[in-house]
């Protein structure tokens, strides 16, 4: 099968690689750009910051690098585990957040998770 358009035949006109051809490859290129660690790894507390006592709060559960596009960079983004006390876990267990947007709460918080 092939896409036409008009009399021109535009899938069989490409060029096929075989996928032989392609080497496998676990690592990132050279040219991929240099990262800072993680500010926070997986089970820190952490809470939003800039928001006042009412703020979110939980445990750090993953995270990835991604695309901000308010900054447009790429940035840590952080798995959020909400606490049960936490004012969005009425309607929502986990949450997102990009690392500037975070810092880490204050020991009471943090034994919460302890009990």
């Amino acid at each position: 099968m092939s896409i036409s358009k008009g009399k021109r035949d535009l899938i069989s006109a490409l060029p096929l690689k075989h996928l032989k051809d392609i080497p496998p490859s676990t690592e990132l290129p050279a040219s991929f750009a240099k990262i800072h660690p993680p500010r926070f790894e997986c089970g820190e507390m952490v809470r939003w910051t800039d928001v006042g006592e009412e703020a979110d709060w939980g445990i750090v559960i993953g995270k990835f690098y991604n695309y901000e596009q308010r900054r447009c960079c790429w940035i840590w983004c952080y798995i959020i585990w909400l606490a049960p006390d936490s004012k969005s876990a009425a309607w929502c267990q986990f949450d997102t957040a990009w690392e500037e947007d975070l810092e880490r709460c204050e020991d009471e918080k943090a034994a919460y998770f302890d009990r």
